[in-house]
């Protein structure tokens, strides 16, 4: 399972994990600016973390984590023994 803990600002340790878009997808990208990929399994975006994408996660439990945030793969936990 792919996560990152939040290490700083007012909810530090909470814990975010991919974000599906609003049409179910996950999403990983080459920087805030650059290409999108959209992809449906975990296992596709780790993929894409390999290549050194970063992926949208969030925490709809969160009040201040909702909106997706891009994480780089260094950052993200879960996917490096694959």
């Amino acid at each position: 399972m792919l996560s990152y803990r939040v290490d700083r600002g007012e909810e530090t340790g909470i814990v975010l994990s991919p974000h599906r878009n609003k049409r179910g997808m996950f999403v990983a990208s080459d920087g805030k600016f650059g290409r999108r990929y959209e992809v449906t399994t975990e296992e596709e975006l780790i993929r894409h973390l390999k290549l050194g994408r970063s992926i949208r996660m969030s925490n709809m439990d969160s009040k201040n984590h909702r909106a997706p945030s891009l994480i780089s793969p260094s950052s993200i936990q879960g996917w490096k023994s694959h």
